[in-house]
């Protein structure tokens, strides 16, 4: 069975990469690229365990850990998830 879903950065990390990148061009890429990157951890989560992550739980991306700060479920069975900066 597979699951599809949507993912984002939420708010505050997107613009806290949008900061360190002068071109917007750059920082755009930059966001799509580690949305891509966190979309594939979530997708092996999925099919190693059956299940998508929750708020609050992290997941590794490139030996480094981002946390899912929202889940929604649409009516639809669309499924959006937001993830984070995690810091210590």
């Amino acid at each position: 069975m597979d699951i599809l879903f949507d993912l984002n950065l939420d708010h505050a990390y997107a613009e806290h990469l949008r900061q360190q990148q002068p071109d917007s061009v750059a920082a755009q890429e930059l966001i799509t690229d580690l949305e891509d990157k966190i979309g594939a951890a979530v997708n092996l989560v999925w099919q190693r365990h059956r299940t998508l992550p929750a708020v609050g739980d992290r997941v590794e991306v490139d030996s480094e850990w981002v946390v899912i700060t929202a889940r929604t479920f649409g009516q639809d069975g669309s499924v959006w998830l937001a993830a984070g900066r995690f810091e210590v």
